[in-house]
């Protein structure tokens, strides 16, 4: 008896000793990148309690600026087929995940959400996903089967003596699928944060919002724009003008 007892305490010192060892073992960290954004307002640092000037001379203070960016990648290479950015959560965050930096010296993508994956339930994907409604929140509508692209708001003052009181609202909604944009990030610099992070920094101007190469907008005639018919082409010149201020560092 005694015998088996003293087998039965060696194999359990025994799988003890392994079972400490296999917790004592080096986990190799998992290499993760982070998409980062600073926002200017024609080189003035941006803020939602900043107040700027349009090419009119109008005092604007934005309110929200939210964007999906999809399928980013570098050829056959994919970073993330999804990010949803909101400037009120974090204002320099875009993506971060699981990726190998070597590997994404340049990007291309979409601001927005291409036909496949734009009328599809947001209520049926995965909770991980960021198109899910949960995490997509207020950039899908909910009485249209699609997401908004990008989301800006603000409030203005207009009147010829600028008094200061902002006598209007502006508010542009983008979506629908015709206003899919491309977007292209060529030499993207990525620095080290950690052993297993890495970020690359992307850089918006917001004053290309009103004032883009192609697209001028005056505020006080072009002040809203839910993408719906007839606000089609001050849409256009919103999300156009939009990709032209995101550009890489």
């Amino acid at each position: 008896m005694k015998q088996l007892y003293f087998l039965f305490a060696l194999g359990t010192i025994g799988l003890t000793g392994c079972k400490d060892d296999a917790l004592q073992e080096p986990q190799t960290p998992i290499d993760k990148v982070r998409l980062e954004l600073t926002t200017h307002y024609d080189g003035v640092p941006f803020d939602l309690n900043t107040i700027h000037q349009t090419q009119e001379g109008y005092s604007v203070q934005f309110t929200k600026l939210n964007f999906i960016l999809t399928n980013l990648k570098n050829g056959s290479e994919i970073l993330s087929d999804a990010a949803v950015y909101k400037f009120e959560n974090n204002p320099t965050l875009i993506w971060e995940g699981p990726g190998d930096f070597t590997k994404f010296s340049a990007l291309t993508g979409n601001v927005g959400v291409g036909p496949d994956e734009n009328h599809v339930d947001p209520a049926g994907l995965a909770l991980t996903n960021p198109l899910n409604i949960q995490n997509a929140g207020d950039m899908h509508w909910g009485w249209n089967p699609g997401y908004i692209f990008l989301m800006v708001e603000g409030k203005a003052d207009t009147t010829a003596t600028q008094t200061g009181v902002f006598d209007m609202n502006f508010l542009y909604h983008v979506g629908m699928d015709p206003l899919l944009r491309d977007i292209t990030f060529s030499n993207l610099t990525w620095t080290k944060v950690n052993d297993s992070l890495h970020s690359a920094t992307l850089s918006l101007d917001m004053s290309k919002i009103f004032n883009g190469t192609n697209h001028n907008v005056d505020i006080k005639l072009e002040r809203t724009s839910h993408t719906m018919p007839g606000q089609e082409p001050l849409s256009t010149k919103i999300i156009e003008n939009f990709v032209e201020g995101l550009t890489g560092q």
